[in-house]
């Protein structure tokens, strides 16, 4: 158990690492990459997706990562053609507050509405991500970036939902908590 919690962590913790700058100006592959590790929001989203995939019926395991992904391409489309929509970052926050909630209330949610919160908080991510992308003029190779590691940590969060163990479950309910607290943080500030 050891093992995989520090394999986790390695992974979560390698990118923020390796680039010293936060990864929010979009403007190469390796902001796009970092960017996801170093937006608090963006980060717990992508981890309690995954483990929310992780912990549905076998079949929605992978389809709700790969939804994931691909709506929050349709986003990035979106936010590079839409001018700024001031509800935006207010809904961020309150997907992280959301997927707090589920997590740490263990709530059962049928697939229809799981596809559909996630097609929804994939869009609004990817809706900032294009309104960034195109202030920073380098839209390809930060997408590329970006798509990779919402990857791994959609990855990252379907690898979590598979501890079962006493310090396992302990984790998973800490990371839970972290989501509320963050999401109630993130809609104060």
């Amino acid at each position: 158990m050891k093992k995989m919690i520090l394999t986790l962590l390695g992974i979560v913790a390698f990118p923020a690492i390796a680039f010293a700058h936060p990864g929010h100006d979009m403007a190469n592959f390796a902001s796009g990459f970092s960017h996801p590790f170093t937006g608090i929001d963006h980060l717990l989203v992508m981890l309690a997706v995954g483990y929310w995939a992780g912990k549905s019926l076998f079949s929605a395991r992978w389809q709700v990562p790969i939804q994931f992904v691909m709506f929050m391409l349709c986003g990035v489309v979106l936010g590079a053609v839409i001018s700024g929509l001031a509800f935006v970052e207010v809904a961020i926050a309150v997907s992280v507050l959301a997927m707090g909630l589920v997590i740490l209330l263990n709530t059962s949610i049928n697939r229809f509405w799981q596809l559909t919160l996630t097609t929804v908080f994939a869009l609004l991510h990817g809706f900032v991500h294009g309104q960034e992308l195109v202030a920073a003029g380098n839209g390809l190779a930060a997408v590329a970036g970006m798509i990779m590691a919402t990857m791994i940590l959609l990855t990252a969060g379907v690898y979590l939902a598979s501890f079962k163990d006493q310090l396992g479950l302990l984790l998973q309910r800490s990371f839970a908590a972290l989501l509320a607290f963050s999401g109630v943080y993130l809609l104060v500030m």
